[in-house]
């Protein structure tokens, strides 16, 4: 994490609470996404780009999709291009998981990039981390709005 952000471990919020008045802008991230998935903040130009053209918090995307969103990244950068949300987007499509509200990503058909391990990532709501912008920093690099609630 940069030094402009603080981190508040959270027991007592709801994943999809968002500010009160006069609270800084603050964004939740799955404790998984930190610890093994590498996800900081502030997000880059890719991450944000896929927030926005799904429109969904970074909560609401299952760490299945942050963890393709990651290893997709690792072969562009091997490949010596640069990532790109369209790009990423062309491989998958949006499950909307009804009782949760997540948002899975599952890959088309005949593009399958990457294997899914749904055991690896059981009990991962239950652990989140509250990220809150200090002295008006943004949560994307490009400084363009993006979802940070549900």
């Amino acid at each position: 994490m940069v030094e402009n952000f603080g981190l508040d471990y959270s027991t007592k919020e709801w994943v999809y609470h968002s500010t009160g008045e006069g609270d800084g802008d603050f964004v939740y991230l799955y404790e998984t996404m930190i610890r093994d998935l590498s996800v900081i903040v502030p997000f880059d130009k890719y991450e944000a780009d896929v927030l926005q053209i799904l429109g969904v918090a970074p909560t609401q995307l299952h760490p299945n999709g942050w963890a393709a969103m990651q290893a997709f990244r690792v072969v562009c950068h091997c490949l010596r291009i640069k990532p790109a949300a369209s790009l990423f987007l062309y491989h998958y499509t949006t499950c909307i998981d009804v009782k949760a509200s997540w948002v899975s990503l599952s890959p088309l058909s005949k593009t399958n990039l990457f294997n899914t391990y749904l055991a690896f990532y059981k009990g991962f709501k239950n652990h989140l981390v509250k990220v809150r912008a200090l002295g008006g920093t943004f949560f994307a690099e490009d400084k363009k709005p993006m979802p940070l609630y549900w």
